[in-house]
């Protein structure tokens, strides 16, 4: 949902309300969390990863990972193909740099990561703490280079598919799964992570408001702390929220949407936000009003994309699991049948 609303924000216009702004630039410091907390996730359940051997791991991650990505980015690459009329070189060089679509660059370096750290994962977790406040350092220095340099073209595609740009958020969450092998964090480390996101948070918008400096996506010092803060206190919250029974029914909706998320993010750009709110939002009434459009641009072009999916997984469900990333339902243990 978070990279949904990052995709569905566009320039403020001149007379835009200063509150209105102020909200989106807000909301934008928690969406930036998105793509850390995918990294930390993926590698918290891949230190659970039990594969024999290096090469059945990589199949594995190939028919989970690398085949959705394909044919999304081949779908995407026709969809440009049949907008702009043709072939054209920058259209094969976006797609050579997974750049046909922004948000497969996350997948990219996933990949990486999971050939990097396949090979560390059973290191001590002395090593792993070692490692993960290494990858702290350089993801930070990282970080500040790109904060102080000039962000476009070329440059500014290949810093969203530098792994040093990421590799703290995977290294932390493979340290996390292998120490504690659940969110059941230490009490300190989430008030200390909390301190850290309100300073961070704090700092950002005062830069933002006083010094008119707002950084640019995730390449700035304070999204880098408010995220890397954040993997400890969300993770912390959610198993907090499923522990009592008002949290289990809050989160009901967001259990029921996790087998969909990953396809959710491989579709919804450029089909959902693109076509469909191009076609149903752009020119509508909310034209005139900056923040209903963008969260109009959200609201459709999110549940377009979820109720495409789920329609997918019920009238093809091989296709939805095989080329979407849609997760199998899980059989009750009790159900199961022999080999199922």
């Amino acid at each position: 949902m978070f990279v949904v609303s990052l995709h569905s924000y566009f320039s403020p216009w001149a007379v835009t309300p200063h509150r209105e702004v102020v909200a989106m630039h807000v909301l934008h410091l928690f969406a930036h969390t998105a793509v850390p907390l995918f990294f930390f996730i993926s590698a918290f359940l891949f230190a659970r990863d039990d594969s024999p051997g290096f090469a059945y791991f990589i199949r594995r991650k190939v028919r989970r990972v690398v085949v959705p990505l394909a044919f999304w980015m081949l779908a995407a690459f026709v969809y440009r193909l049949w907008q702009e009329g043709g072939v054209t070189g920058g259209m094969l060089k976006a797609l050579a740099l997974f750049d046909i679509s922004g948000q497969f660059y996350y997948l990219a370096v996933l990949v990486v990561f999971y050939a990097g750290f396949y090979f560390v994962r059973d290191w001590s977790l002395r090593r792993l703490a070692w490692l993960a406040a290494t990858a702290l350092v350089l993801n930070a220095a990282t970080i500040a280079f790109y904060q102080a340099s000039t962000l476009s073209g070329d440059f500014a595609t290949l810093a969203y598919r530098n792994p040093l740009a990421w590799v703290f958020f995977y290294a932390f969450g493979l340290f996390v799964g292998r120490k504690f092998g659940s969110l059941e964090l230490p009490r300190e480390w989430l008030w200390i992570a909390l301190l850290g996101m309100l300073v961070a948070g704090g700092t950002y918008l005062v830069q933002g408001e006083v010094f008119d400096y707002y950084p640019v996506s995730y390449f700035g010092a304070t999204t880098f702390v408010f995220s890397a803060c954040a993997l400890a206190v969300f993770p912390t919250a959610a198993r907090a929220l499923t522990t009592v029974r008002w949290g289990r029914v809050a989160t009901a909706p967001f259990q029921f949407l996790s087998r969909y998320a990953f396809a959710i993010y491989l579709v919804h750009m450029p089909f959902f936000i693109g076509y469909l709110t191009e076609h149903v939002v752009s020119d509508s009434a909310l034209a005139d009003d900056y923040f209903k459009l963008m969260n109009g641009l959200f609201a459709v072009g999110f549940a377009g994309a979820l109720a495409f999916v789920v329609l997918m997984d019920r009238i093809a469900p091989s296709f939805a699991r095989e080329c979407m990333g849609v997760e199998p339902r899980r059989i009750p243990r009790a159900k199961a049948l022999p080999g199922s």
